[in-house]
């Protein structure tokens, strides 16, 4: 415990907080932009790597290639988890529960599911054939969390804002001031930790209902599987490739199957227009 107390009091805080602002930034730029939009489009921002990508990107600065391999073989696996935490928290909200019970009852599942990652050794194909299925049974249940839902602009508070910041950017900060002291696995699946939906359930709950903020969750999930993707690219290629190709092909990967999702989304409704 003495040596990893002194190891921390070694390590670049100006850096780190450069790190942490950089993100707080981001955060802020895309809270803004998903409350302004439906919940479709805000699931489509929120399911982007916002917290994932960064926390990759100052991993890649500390550790080799290996360490990042090892540790996206886990997140892969704690990703697929990702969907029962939203569905959870869904069933709950749209039956009028409040956020604490609603939001305690989808971590809780996610926490223990973590815990049970974390004590086996995960190939990629391991994690692949783990979170696949759950991602393809999740996509058929989620179009029951979204239907006839709107998404209504609710009180705009700066508190809100600086809650969600400072959940994520701690838990940034957290990760990358640990990660020499953690097992390769725990850093994988603390990389891909739900913080960002946390934090949309923590401000968007009360604002605009739990039924709504469950649409926009449900829908998030077509999106997180194009993260899923990216991730399980990562593991496949950063100790062959290199961190820069290998993370910047991951990014595109997001970004490329959202921009796909919204163009089938309105696809189809442009052709619904055209058939009435």
């Amino acid at each position: 415990m003495t040596e990893v107390l002194a190891a921390l009091a070694d390590l670049p805080i100006a850096q780190l907080a450069v790190r942490m602002v950089s993100v707080a930034v981001f955060i802020v730029l895309v809270s803004l932009i998903s409350e302004r939009v439906g919940p479709f489009f805000g699931a489509m921002v929120a399911s982007l790597p916002v917290y994932t990508g960064p926390v990759y990107l100052f991993l890649a600065l500390d550790h080799p290639p290996e360490f990042l391999a090892r540790a996206a073989v886990a997140s892969v696996a704690a990703l697929g988890v990702t969907p029962i935490y939203l569905l959870i928290y869904g069933l709950f909200a749209r039956a009028g529960h409040s956020m604490p019970l609603s939001l305690l009852a989808g971590l809780a599942a996610w926490i223990v599911c973590a815990v049970l990652i974390q004590f086996h050794d995960w190939s990629l194909i391991e994690a692949l054939l783990f979170g696949v299925p759950i991602f393809a049974v999740a996509t058929l249940l989620a179009p029951r969390f979204t239907d006839a839902i709107p998404l209504k602009a609710g009180e705009r508070r700066w508190s809100d804002l600086v809650v969600r910041v400072l959940l994520v950017t701690i838990v940034v900060g957290i990760v990358n001031a640990l990660s020499p002291f953690l097992p390769t696995q725990l850093t994988g699946i603390l990389s891909i930790m739900p913080t960002i939906t946390t934090s949309l359930i923590v401000v968007l709950h009360g604002r605009i209902g739990g039924p709504a903020t469950a649409a926009l969750l449900a829908h998030s999930i077509g999106g997180l599987i194009g993260m899923f993707s990216a991730v399980a690219l990562v593991a496949a290629t950063v100790a062959v490739w290199g961190p820069a190709l290998s993370l910047s092909l991951a990014l595109a990967v997001c970004v490329a199957w959202n921009l796909m999702l919204i163009a089938a989304k309105q696809g189809r409704a442009l052709f619904k227009r055209r058939s009435r």
